[in-house]
């Protein structure tokens, strides 16, 4: 297995689109007024008050968030609906958690009349193709990280929720955490001062056979949106460059890398991952009067600001989340019925602008390992040229070699027998 440090590259951060966004702001006009904590009604609140949850499909992700879910009042939450392409798998799921509606189809579920907003976490490619699937079908939509690949693709569901007057949010829970909301008390008050750095480690084994056969995206695609989206959080502000140094795979698949986030005013984030060390999984941020951290990035429990710990209990569910910390789902699932219920289209904790910048960025960083993959593969395939040449070479001087061993041997023959004919005719 191939193990090549890149050599860090830099780059300016592309704009995004055709828009020139310069903050995380919503765009001018509806844009603004959708970002906006207080909005006046953009559709018709959700009646009655108990949101009716499809699930699309079932996985392990999905029971995570049926657990977050089953910590909430029943009469605000309720799964009405879910589908899987095994039909056993989804009759399993339905018996387990007494859904009434199975489906083996999308469609099925897009057009049942018993959902009021689907809860979307299937392969990263799907996800684009499914939220459009629901929207279409006038389904409020909750969809995990990525809300789809390109930031094109986010736009075109951004303008179909907002067209449609829909809501659509992309997974990053973590902003709905009490933790986060503490800290961002903390971060708007000053208490820290001016911020100049933050620093973000995610990371632990994953094993060889997964990221080498398993198609694995790699550690830009899994775990770079949540670093990024925390360092974008606490800045509140578009970078103007990113560098990145990556570590490869034989199949050109990053199994680790450092990114080096810039923002004005000499402000920088590090964000370090890896499928191959055990990392903190922690992140902090530097203020010029005083520092931050939160224990895990995900859904963290301690928040220490200024030496100072705050302890978070959260919820307990019946059944244990397969992901750490997993049950902290229900306060964003919370947050989806509080927007729905006021008629908004997108939360002010992660805007429809904030998935297009993370696409972008998340994009940019795929893009410079990409290149640098290719600059890997070009120098490969220069070694194995040179080798081809060298072997080519030895074989040539290894035929002259044999050749001169033919040559003297049969020169040492002709005098062998010229030697005997002489000595036939003496005897002779």
């Amino acid at each position: 297995m191939m193990r090549k440090l890149i050599q860090a590259v830099g780059r300016r951060v592309h704009q995004l689109g055709g828009r020139n966004s310069q903050s995380l702001g919503a765009s001018k006009g509806r844009g603004n007024l959708l970002l906006q904590q207080r909005v006046g009604k953009l559709f018709e609140p959700l009646q009655p008050k108990t949101l009716r949850w499809g699930i699309a499909p079932v996985t392990l992700m999905a029971e995570d968030f049926v657990n977050a879910l089953s910590v909430l009042p029943p009469r605000e939450h309720r799964i009405t609906a879910c589908v899987d392409a095994y039909r056993s798998q989804s009759l399993e799921f339905g018996d387990r958690h007494r859904v009434p509606n199975v489906f083996t189809s999308f469609e099925q579920l897009a057009k049942c009349p018993d959902v009021d907003a689907v809860y979307i976490s299937p392969s990263n490619g799907m996800h684009c193709e499914l939220c459009h699937l629901m929207l279409n079908h006038d389904k409020h939509v909750l969809c995990e990280q990525p809300l789809a690949m390109t930031e094109q693709q986010v736009m075109g569901l951004m303008d179909k929720a907002q067209a449609r007057g829909l809501f659509l949010m992309e997974g990053i829970w973590s902003r709905c955490t009490p933790a986060y909301r503490m800290l961002r008390d903390h971060l708007k008050r000053d208490q820290l001062g001016r911020v100049y750095h933050v620093d973000c480690s995610l990371g632990w084994p994953i094993s060889k056979d997964l990221v080498d056969y398993t198609g694995y995206a790699g550690v830009t695609r899994d775990l770079a949106p949540y670093a990024l989206q925390f360092a974008l959080w606490v800045y509140r502000a578009v970078p103007q460059s990113i560098r990145v140094r990556g570590k490869l795979n034989r199949q050109g698949v990053d199994v680790a890398n450092t990114i080096d986030v810039y923002f004005s005013d000499n402000r920088t984030a590090r964000l370090t991952l890896s499928t191959q060390d055990t990392l903190s999984n922690e992140v902090q941020i530097f203020g010029e009067r005083g520092n931050a951290r939160l224990n895990n990035l995900w859904c963290p429990d301690l928040l220490v600001l200024q030496n100072v710990d705050y302890s978070f209990t959260l919820p307990q569910s019946k059944e244990p989340t397969t992901y750490h910390n997993r049950i902290g789902l229900c306060y964003e699932a919370q947050e989806v019925r509080n927007c729905i219920l006021a008629g908004r289209t997108q939360s002010c904790l992660f805007s429809h602008n904030e998935s297009r910048l993370l696409s972008n960025l998340t994009n940019q960083v795929h893009d410079m390992l990409g290149e640098q993959w290719e600059k890997v593969l070009a120098l490969r395939d220069q070694q194995k040229q040179q080798q081809k040449v060298q072997q080519q070479k030895l074989k040539e001087l290894q035929k002259q070699k044999e050749k001169k061993q033919i040559e003297q041997q049969q020169k040492k023959q002709k005098q062998l027998l010229q030697q005997e004919m002489q000595q036939q005719v003496q005897n002779n």
